[in-house]
């Protein structure tokens, strides 16, 4: 009889525990189906990209019932992302909705037609949260052309500001390989370049070529040189070069060179590269320096050492032709220091100022300084350029063979001697002068 009753009592578990998880199984699959199944959430499932759970129609995987057809997720979405993704919020920059932790603001957790669950495509999803107007402008970055913002940030962090996978310069230069070659081998590169590419360039999109951020010959250097930009402005005598078309640029490169200054070429190969034709008429006549320096067989200090601006102020200047320090414009000129600053610069100024020498000069009587005699006077001063050529010719001292007078070339007919020498200019007779053996004038 127990036997029998035994027997009952197994056969009739077996029954219910058969019973029971036949039911709780089939209530669960249709738990997870009838989402999905049903009316509400018939097109579930349906686009090109599914994520994992609703494929399988696993509803449950994520969320859970907090009243009657009331979901939440099962917790806080990062964690409940990072349950099956990598964290990617482990970087230096991190993107901002994964920085909260709102991995929804880009991606659909159901279904996308776009690759990796996104929300919209390419550049659109960033316009969701980014400005339009950042990408609008007359010329535009290649990649921001056809909305590949992804060919410089990463998605969702980085090791560098602005989600940048490596610096900003070396990033430009994994495209823009011809530039690193060509920048990298010169001596002198311009401070933005290996400092910053984005101080000159925008990155996404500019109403001006380049990408530049103002217009590039001459506005966009005075963001930074200032004080160059009050000078040119400012300045009596302008340089003619900064007016034209190129402006900086036409003596200046953008980015790197083998010469001081960024300089397009060598500094006096640079500015007879102008200077290699006559400029004007008349008094205001500038003739062909080149030309001039290439026959002449004595050439000034400054011309030997290719170095114009040692006189010449290449921007502008408040002096005649471009000078770095006045220097009287006429023939005669009253005598006075300042008047010859620019020539003292490298001279003595006791050529002009002591009466007696037998040291400053090779230019005497004896121990009379002729310089004195000729330029140290009230009225009647002789500036130096009356005798002197201050670039190059072929008379020793640089002495030229005439010299501009208004309308007259006032030959000079200078001669050297042994221990002086002699000339013979339209305006006086020849006088000669010796230092071993004085001549006497009445």
């Amino acid at each position: 009889m127990r036997r029998l009753l035994l027997s009952f009592f197994i056969l009739g578990f077996l029954c219910f525990s058969i019973i029971f998880f036949s039911s709780w199984t089939y209530g669960e699959s249709k738990t997870k189906a009838s989402c999905i199944t049903g009316s509400c959430h018939a097109q579930m499932g349906k686009e090109k990209y599914v994520h994992g759970p609703v494929a399988v129609m696993d509803c449950f995987f994520c969320h859970k019932e907090i009243g009657k057809h009331k979901f939440a997720p099962i917790k806080e979405v990062r964690s409940l992302c990072y349950n099956c993704h990598d964290p990617v919020d482990t970087k230096n920059a991190v993107h901002q909705p994964v920085k909260e932790g709102n991995c929804t603001k880009c991606h659909n957790p159901h279904q996308s037609p776009n690759k990796f669950m996104l929300i919209s495509y390419g550049a659109e999803l960033c316009f969701k949260c980014h400005a339009r107007n950042s990408v609008e402008g007359k010329f535009l970055h290649g990649p921001v052309a056809v909305g590949d913002c992804t060919a410089c940030h990463g998605v969702h962090q980085g090791d560098y500001p602005k989600l940048l996978a490596i610096p900003a310069k070396d990033l430009c230069y994994t495209c823009h390989t011809e530039k690193k070659d060509a920048f990298t081998k010169k001596k002198v590169v311009h401070k933005p370049v290996y400092e910053n590419c984005l101080l000159c360039h925008n990155v996404h999109a500019a109403n001006f070529a380049f990408l530049l951020k103002n217009e590039g010959k001459s506005l966009l250097c005075y963001d930074c040189h200032r004080k160059m930009k009050d000078q040119i402005a400012n300045v009596k005598i302008a340089h003619k070069a900064l007016q034209g078309e190129k402006g900086c640029l036409a003596c200046h490169l953008p980015h790197a060179t083998d010469f001081p200054k960024i300089l397009a070429k060598e500094p006096m190969a640079l500015c007879l590269s102008c200077h290699d034709r006559s400029y004007g008429a008349g008094k205001r006549a500038i003739v062909n320096i080149k030309q001039v320096i290439a026959e002449g067989k004595f050439k000034h200090g400054p011309i030997r050492e290719n170095d114009c601006s040692s006189c010449h102020e290449p921007h502008g200047s408040d002096n005649f032709r471009m000078l770095r320090k006045y220097f009287p414009l006429l023939f005669y000129t009253s005598f006075k220091e300042e008047n010859y600053a620019l020539c003292f610069s490298c001279h003595q100024r006791t050529l002009a100022l002591d009466r007696k020498t037998t040291t400053l000069t090779g230019f005497r009587n004896g121990d009379d300084n002729l310089h004195f005699v000729h330029v140290n006077k009230v009225d009647k001063g002789r500036t130096c350029r009356a005798c002197h050529e201050p670039h190059a010719n072929n008379n020793p001292n640089h002495v030229r063979n005439a010299v501009p007078f208004g309308a007259w070339q006032i030959p000079i007919n200078y001669k050297k001697t042994v221990d002086g020498g002699s000339c013979a200019p339209g305006c006086h007779r020849e006088y000669s002068y010796s230092r071993k053996n004085p001549v006497k004038y009445q």
